[in-house]
C-alpha cells in the first residue's frame, strides 16, 4: 500500500495493481478532457456546415448525401433527447429535466461511482482506508469543474461544447456539485471503517477529521439545502452571497483537511479551482471597468452610461433604456447578437449586485432596451426607487399649484447610473441558416424573440417567420409596442428594398439573383398572440394607438382572445410544412420549453421535417 504523505517515490498503481487514489483524479480529468474535445469536434462540424449555409445565397437544404446523413443522425438525436417528462412538475419546487440532461447526468454519476469502486476491494481496514483516501481525491478533482461551470468571463466548457444557456451550464454546476457531495459522503463512510458510527466519529477529533466533518457541513449546506428552487427564487441575493462566503469557507476547510497531502499535490485542485474563479472575477471587473470609465471632459468618471427607467402602468413592469450612441465606434463599441444578455449593475440602487437581462434591441438601434417583470429583491428596489425618484420630480413641478388634486402615481420615469458589463450567453447557431424561424415564447419571454425576429427579416434568408405570444392581459402588449412597430418596419423596409432591385423598367434581376430578390420578397412572417384576459382596454401611447397599429398590420398580427387550445398542432404545422431546417427559439417557463421539446421531438419521430434545432431560455434556473 502506498505511504500518503511521506516522501517516498510512488508510481500510479500499487504492488497489487490497483490504481493509486490520486491517480483517479487525473483519469477523471482525462475523461473530462476527452468528452469535451468530442464536444468541441462535433461543434466545429456544426459550425462548418453552418458556414456553408450561410455563404449560399439561400438558405434552402442541401441535397448532397453528407447533408442528408447530417440531418438523419441529428434528428435521430435530438428526437431522443429533446423529450421532458411532464409528470412530478411543481416549477416552484422541483422539475424533471429532459431526458438528455438526465442520461447526461445518469452517466456522470455513473463514471464517478465506477471510479471510486474501480478495482477497489473492501476487505481490511487498508482497504477502507485506500478507498477513502481514493473518493476523496475524486472529490477534490471534482471542484474546479463545479467552478467552470459557474464561470462567465473563463467559461471553457461553453467554448469548447458550445452550451452557452445559462439553464444548461447551471442546470450541470448543481449536478457536478452534488457530485461533490456524493464522493466526499463515501469519503467521510470509508475513512470511519465502515457504517457512520457516531460515537467513533465524536472520540476522533483530530485535526483532520473534525475539519473534513466541519467540510462536510459546508459542502452539504451550500450544494443541497441552501440551493434548493424555493429558497434561489424567493430570495436570490441573500442566496447569491450565501453561496459564495460559504465556498469561501469550505476552500478554507479543505486546505487545512488536506495539509499533510501537500507532496501528493491534494492541495493543486483546491488551488485550480480557487484560481479559476479568482481570474474569472478580475477579467470581468477589468472588462466592466474599461467599458465603463468615461474619459470625456463632459462627463468624466465610472459610469459612462445612463439608464432610463420606465415604470408600466400595471406597476409590474420596467423598460429600462440605455443608449449606445456614444460607444458606437472604437474597441469600447457596444455590439451584440440576438438573444443575447447583458448584466448590469445600478450602484446607487443596489450596489455590489448585477443582475443580467435579455437585450431586446438591436445593436443599429444605438441603445439597449429591456423588458424587465417586477419581482421580489432588486427588481422590487429598483421599482420603488424609480416611483420615489419620480415622484420628487413631479413635486418639484407642481409646488405652486396648491389646491389642485394629484393624479394617482401609476406611471414613473427616472434615470441612474449603470455599470454595464460586455454581452454573454444567448444561441450559438445563427438564426439565419435555417429555412424557417419559428419563436414560442411567454409574457416578457418576448425580449428573446424580437431580436431574433428583426435580425432574420434584415437577413431576409429564410421563407418563413413565426411567433407564438402568450401573454396574460392585453397591457402585456403595449410593454412591447415598440418592439411590434421595429418589426413591421423591417418587414416594410424589406419589401421596398426587394423593389429598389427591380429595373426602372420593371424587368427583374437575371439568374441568382433574381432567385435570391425573389425568395426576399416571398418571405412569410406571421406573428400569433394568444391574449388569456381581454378585459382591459387597449393603451394609447404617445407614438399612436396600439389598437389601430394592430388593426392595420391584421395581415400579420393575429390577436386570439384565448389561451393556445393546440398548441401542439400549431407548432407542428409549421414544422411539418418548413422546406428546409427549422430553428425554434423558445422563452418562458420550464413547462412552456418542455412542452415545446416534446413536440418537436414528436414531428422528428415522425420523419416529417427537414431538421429541426431548438434553443430554449428560461425565466427562472
Amino acid at each position: 500500500m502506498s505511504s500518503y504523505g511521506l516522501d517516498v517515490d510512488i508510481g500510479n498503481f500499487d504492488e497489487n495493481g490497483n490504481p493509486e487514489p490520486y491517480y483517479m483524479g487525473r483519469m477523471y480529468w482525462a475523461a473530462m478532457g476527452s468528452f469535451m474535445g468530442l464536444a468541441f469536434v462535433f461543434r466545429a462540424g456544426d459550425y462548418m456546415l453552418g458556414w456553408i449555409r450561410m455563404r449560399r445565397r439561400s438558405s434552402s437544404p442541401s441535397h448532397s448525401a453528407l447533408s442528408r446523413l447530417c440531418t438523419t443522425c441529428t434528428s435521430l438525436g435530438r428526437s431522443l433527447t429533446y423529450p421532458t417528462p411532464l409528470i412530478l412538475r411543481h416549477e416552484a419546487f422541483f422539475s424533471v429535466p429532459s431526458i438528455g440532461r438526465t442520461l447526461l447526468a445518469m452517466l456522470y454519476f455513473g463514471f464517478i461511482l465506477a471510479l471510486c469502486f474501480y478495482k477497489q476491494p473492501l476487505k481490511t481496514d487498508a482497504d477502507w482506508e485506500n478507498a477513502g483516501f481514493r473518493t476523496g481525491w475524486l472529490a477534490l478533482a471534482q471542484l474546479p469543474m463545479v467552478i467552470l461551470l459557474a464561470s462567465r468571463r473563463l467559461n471553457i466548457i461553453a467554448f469548447l461544447t458550445g452550451s452557452s444557456s445559462s439553464v444548461s451550464l447551471n442546470f450541470f454546476h448543481r449536478w457536478v456539485a452534488r457530485g461533490v457531495v456524493l464522493t466526499a459522503s463515501l469519503h467521510w463512510l470509508y475513512m470511519s471503517r465502515g457504517p457512520f458510527n457516531l460515537n467513533s466519529v465524536l472520540d476522533d477529533v483530530n485535526r483532520l477529521n473534525s475539519n473534513g466533518i466541519g467540510g462536510w457541513l459546508v459542502l452539504a449546506w451550500l450544494a443541497l439545502f441552501s440551493s434548493l428552487r424555493p429558497l434561489r427564487r424567493a430570495f436570490y441575493e441573500i442566496f447569491f452571497a450565501n453561496h459564495i462566503l460559504s465556498a469561501i469557507v469550505l476552500f478554507i476547510v479543505l486546505l487545512l483537511h488536506t495539509t499533510d497531502y501537500t507532496q501528493l499535490k491534494a492541495h493543486d485542485y483546491i488551488f485550480i479551482a480557487l484560481g479559476l474563479y479568482i481570474g474569472d472575477v478580475v477579467v470581468r471587473w477589468i472588462i466592466v471597468l474599461f467599458f465603463n470609465i468615461s474619459f470625456s471632459r463632459e462627463r468624466p468618471g465610472l459610469c459612462r452610461f445612463t439608464a432610463s427607467v420606465r415604470v408600466m402602468p400595471d406597476l409590474e413592469t420596467m423598460v429600462i433604456e440605455i443608449s449606445t450612441a456614444a460607444a458606437r465606434r472604437g474597441i469600447r463599441r457596444c455590439k451584440w447578437k440576438p438573444g443575447q444578455h447583458v448584466t448590469i449593475s445600478f450602484p446607487t440602487v443596489a450596489p455590489f449586485t448585477s443582475h443580467p437581462f435579455t437585450v431586446s434591441s438591436l445593436p443599429k438601434d444605438e441603445k439597449m432596451l429591456f423588458v424587465v417583470r417586477v419581482k421580489t429583491g432588486f427588481t422590487r428596489t429598483l421599482l420603488n426607487k424609480t416611483l420615489a425618484a419620480s415622484r420628487e420630480i413631479e413635486e418639484d413641478k407642481d409646488e405652486q399649484q396648491i389646491g389642485v388634486a394629484a393624479a394617482p402615481m401609476v406611471t414613473a420615469t427616472a434615470s441612474f447610473p449603470v455599470l454595464v458589463d460586455l454581452p454573454h450567453g444567448g444561441p450559438t447557431r445563427d438564426w439565419n441558416q435555417f429555412e424557417t424561424v419559428l419563436a414560442v415564447v411567454s409574457g416578457v419571454g418576448a425580449t428573446f424573440a424580437f431580436p431574433v425576429i428583426r435580425d432574420v427579416l434584415c437577413q431576409a434568408r429564410a421563407s418563413q417567420v413565426k411567433m407564438i405570444w402568450i401573454v396574460k392581459r392585453y397591457a402585456d402588449i403595449g410593454h412591447f409596442e415598440e418592439q411590434l412597430r421595429a418589426v413591421i418596419a423591417e418587414q416594410t423596409e424589406r419589401v421596398l428594398d426587394v423593389q429598389q432591385q427591380l429595373n426602372p423598367h420593371g424587368a427583374k434581376l437575371q439568374n441568382e439573383a433574381a432567385d435570391h430578390h425573389q425568395g426576399r420578397s416571398n418571405l412569410s412572417l406571421h406573428i400569433d398572440i394568444f391574449i388569456s384576459d381581454c378585459a382591459t382596454e387597449p393603451t394609447t401611447t404617445s407614438i399612436g394607438s396600439l389598437s389601430e397599429f394592430l388593426n392595420a398590420h391584421a395581415d400579420i398580427i393575429h390577436l386570439v382572445a384565448s389561451k393556445p387550445s393546440d398548441l401542439r398542432g400549431d407548432i407542428g404545422r409549421v414544422l411539418e410544412q418548413a422546406a428546409g431546417e427549422t430553428g425554434v427559439a423558445v422563452c418562458g417557463s420550464a413547462s412552456l420549453s418542455a412542452q415545446v421539446k416534446n413536440v418537436v421531438a414528436a414531428v422528428l419521430n415522425g420523419g416529417a421535417t427537414n431538421g429541426c434545432w431548438v434553443h430554449s431560455e428560461q425565466f427562472q434556473a
